[in-house]
């Protein structure tokens, strides 16, 4: 009788595979080869489920942003403007190793997205949704009167995305040497500035 194989187990354990191999050797040194032999399995075996690095580097991306699409989604439904700012803020910033594991993976799709037009595709997406998602919540808080009419909600969005990417790319540079204290700060400064205009 033909063994039954579990298709989406299967599939998950070679996604937490490559995730795996992306954190200890990069993605320019993570192949098919390399994430089915972390798997166990043969690279015959890998490709059943996904056709190619790119496929399989846009699956780890997808489950990985599924994580935090959610607490911040969360964070979205139980707190209102600027309280809910900080919160999904908080969900983005790399406070302890499983979000300093998520900003690795996501400067390894800046990296890859120079030579992959699907990864370029991907990355805007991701982007045009973090960006949309700050800007509903500044909304928010015009509509709360926490900020004034006139502020220019897309440069703002834009802003915070450019200082959490700044704070995320500080974070490995130094090896995760920038302490969670020091990364509150930097964000409570600038949200106290905008709040106060």
């Amino acid at each position: 009788m033909p063994k039954i194989v579990d298709r989406e187990s299967r599939r998950q354990h070679f996604i937490e595979a490559a995730y795996q191999t992306i954190l200890a050797e990069g993605v320019a040194k993570t192949t098919i080869r390399s994430v089915a032999k972390r798997a166990g399995y043969t690279t015959g075996a890998l490709v059943h489920y996904f056709k190619d690095k790119d496929d399989l580097i846009g699956q780890v991306l997808e489950e990985n942003g599924k994580l935090v699409r959610s607490a911040m989604e969360a964070a979205a439904r139980e707190y209102q403007g600027r309280a809910a700012l900080r919160r999904v803020i908080d969900e983005a910033l790399p406070k302890n190793a499983t979000q300093g594991a998520s900003w690795r993976i996501w400067l390894a799709l800046w990296y890859h997205s120079e030579e992959s037009v699907d990864m370029r595709r991907e990355q805007e997406l991701r982007y045009q949704e973090w960006t949309g998602r700050l800007r509903e919540i500044l909304q928010q808080s015009v509509e709360l009167s926490e900020l004034g009419k006139e502020l220019d909600l897309k440069r703002e969005a834009e802003s915070l995305v450019a200082l959490i990417d700044g704070i995320g790319v500080q974070y490995l540079m130094t090896k995760g040497r920038m302490r969670p204290r020091h990364i509150d700060d930097i964000i409570e400064t600038y949200l106290d500035r905008l709040y106060a205009s």
